[in-house]
């Protein structure tokens, strides 16, 4: 794993570096007509029609059915190949029947910006032609600069995109935040996060909450021994807004400290995100 430093991004202050490459199964080439005639589609390092080079992963038992789409947007210096190995996403969208897609930011220090946004409308698209997409329920997960270009397509995507889970976020952008309905959000973070403060997540998730127009304070439950879920009750349009909180989580760990702690950080941003869908 190459060291991660501190960088200040547009949408916020935090980056993660890259967790070091994978190497997919073996795919196949995903086509439009094989979409179109039966709603066919394999997985995929090449979706035609997308802006955006993007890694599908489709499960075998979704190419006849229309299936929810979880997005998967990498952190800082990295691509949509790290973050596919670094999240162990893909074996949840096995699991849990989803497909999931891991695009690649434009720029060629690997940062998302938000110029990207209409170029991942444009992915999203081509995904949903490519594959058998349900289109209320497609979902956006990010981490760190990832997780703040998650949460700026919750802000301007809100009708194309149902919730979102946001880990360890960039969290600069959300004073400029306004939707066209209220979006569902999980916010993930660690207490012991160097690079975006943790106190700059609980601020961020709970200006999120006023947004929703949800409850003043949350209901707080225990997650294990070391994590804390907040939840706002009441918010605008059936919205619903959580904060798993981790005590002694860190930036470029998360997701291995929150396996650590007895959390499985993928099937815990799929209960939250599963739950929800465009009306």
């Amino acid at each position: 794993m190459r060291r991660l430093i501190p960088i200040p991004l547009a949408l916020g202050v935090g980056a993660l570096a890259a967790c070091g490459s994978s190497s997919p199964s073996t795919s196949a080439r995903a086509s439009t007509p094989a979409a179109q005639a039966g709603c066919s589609s394999s997985s995929s390092t090449d979706v035609s029609g997308a802006p955006l080079r993007t890694i599908l992963r489709v499960p075998a038992a979704n190419r006849t059915r229309r299936a929810p789409l979880v997005v998967a947007l990498h952190f800082a210096t990295g691509d949509g190949r790290q973050m596919e190995k670094a999240t162990g996403l893909t074996a949840e969208a096995r699991r849990a029947g989803f497909d999931a897609a891991y695009p690649t930011a434009t720029a060629s220090n690997g940062f998302w910006q938000p110029s990207d946004l209409p170029k991942l409308q444009q992915t999203i698209a081509a995904i949903e032609r490519t594959a058998c997409i349900d289109p209320a329920r497609v979902y956006l997960l990010g981490w760190s600069n990832g997780g703040g270009m998650a949460a700026l397509g919750a802000c301007r995507l809100a009708d194309t995109v149902a919730a979102v889970a946001l880990f360890a976020p960039a969290v600069g952008f959300a004073g400029r935040c306004a939707p066209s309905r209220p979006p569902s959000v999980l916010e993930v973070h660690g207490t012991a996060d160097p690079i975006v403060a943790y106190a700059g997540g609980r601020a961020f998730i709970g200006a999120w909450a006023r947004r929703d127009g949800c409850a003043a304070k949350p209901t707080s439950t225990r997650v294990g021994s070391r994590a804390t879920r907040l939840r706002w009750r009441g918010c605008r349009g059936g919205a619903a807004v959580e904060h798993l909180r981790l005590s002694r989580g860190r930036h470029i760990e998360l997701f291995s400290d929150l396996r650590a702690a007895g959390i499985n950080p993928d099937a815990a941003a799929w209960r939250f995100l599963s739950a929800h869908r465009l009306a």
